[in-house]
């Protein structure tokens, strides 16, 4: 038993960092699908990796020394199917009208190996016509898959790092462990009637995406953020100044883009969100919005800068003057900005730009079909 036990407790440790690699993408696409991460979806997303992370472990782990595998001479194959079958019968003490006899023959070494075998796809199985909804023909081609590269895996001597497998190449592994997947897929309805229905996941995230959070429009802020960044640094590597690349972003980015496209910059196109005018909009409601924004509150610092070192040749009371409303300015503004998280107010451009946040996702994604046998 210490031997299945390592594996859990490697894969609790290394889990996170894996786990937060694979999910981050999928995380991302389903902001981006339906404008917000279901949390429900995304933890059935984490079990999945977590029940594959240990799944494989425990066909791999433990590990032994390379100069033990050097040593082995034992066959790295067994092709014979149900090979184990006559070996359990003559091991075990089983006797059909004993019921004593049941539980020795379950702990036979030969048939814990097999039911090991059949209850590692199992969860697969259940995954499979829950989450995937995929039909049973499928789940068991994928399932086999999956015992197929369990058997690759040992059969190629942990990817060549070892002399030669340590662990056998077995058809009854293959067998088994496609057994196991049809059984999770037999047994699927008893785990899927305390949740929710795949449509249902999908209906409950589309609600969600249908109201333009604060944390959907701060995060849509951040990746326009993150985008002007790397395209300055970008040209900066040409000797472009950075003042020069800055507006010049802003200008093709966040002024004649969101004229062309429903006031979306690249970073609302992320996380679908327009910008609208229940009247009506119009186009220059848009340069309302956006200039204020990056071309007076984000460049403060390079304003500020310009003032201190123009003192010297223009009215010292023009120029201390003006820095103090543009810090006036950008200290309302962060304020705002802040309390807006706690409240329902608006940003000050907002108002006079008469714009409101809408969710660009109109309809539902298609919805997998129910699976069939």
């Amino acid at each position: 038993m210490s031997t299945y036990l390592i594996p859990i407790q490697v894969a609790m440790i290394v889990f996170p960092i894996i786990a937060f690699c694979l999910t981050l993408p999928y995380a991302i696409y389903q902001y981006y699908k339906y404008g917000a991460i279901p949390i429900l979806r995304t933890l059935i997303i984490f079990s999945f990796i977590y029940y594959l992370i240990n799944a494989y472990f425990m066909t791999i782990l433990p590990l032994p020394s390379v100069e033990s595998v050097a040593k082995m001479t034992s066959p790295t194959m067994k092709l014979t199917p149900f090979y184990s079958v006559p070996q359990i019968i003559k091991a075990s003490p089983f006797v059909w009208n004993q019921p004593s006899t049941y539980i020795s023959t379950l702990l036979e070494p030969n048939m814990r190996v097999i039911l090991f075998n059949i209850l590692l796809t199992v969860p697969f199985g259940i995954y499979l016509r829950y989450y995937f909804q995929l039909s049973f023909k499928k789940t068991i081609f994928f399932t086999f898959l999956l015992s197929l590269s369990f058997e690759l895996i040992q059969l190629s001597a942990l990817f060549g790092i070892y002399p030669r497998p340590y662990r056998l190449f077995e058809i009854d592994d293959l067998i088994t462990n496609t057994l196991g997947g049809m059984l999770g897929y037999a047994i699927c309805p008893l785990f899927a009637h305390f949740l929710p229905t795949r449509e249902k996941l999908d209906s409950i995230a589309y609600e969600q995406g249908q109201k333009v959070s604060k944390p959907r429009k701060f995060f849509a802020f951040l990746i326009d953020a993150l985008f002007i960044f790397i395209l300055i640094m970008i040209l900066h590597l040409l000797k472009v100044p950075y003042h020069i690349s800055y507006f010049g972003i802003t200008i093709l980015f966040y002024i004649l883009l969101p004229f062309m496209h429903n006031g979306q910059t690249p970073g609302k196109i992320m996380t679908k969100i327009v910008l609208e005018n229940p009247s009506g909009t119009k186009k220059y409601q848009y340069l309302i919005h956006y200039l204020p924004l990056y071309f007076l509150i984000i460049p403060t610092p390079y304003y500020f800068y310009q003032f201190l070192k123009l003192s010297n040749q223009l009215s010292p009371l023009l120029c201390y003057g003006s820095i103090i409303i543009l810090i006036i300015i950008f200290f309302l503004t962060t304020c705002q900005f802040i309390l807006s998280f706690f409240s329902s107010s608006h940003m000050w451009f907002d108002y006079y730009s008469h714009l409101t946040h809408v969710s660009a996702i109109t309809q539902i994604p298609n919805l997998p079909q129910t699976p069939e046998l």
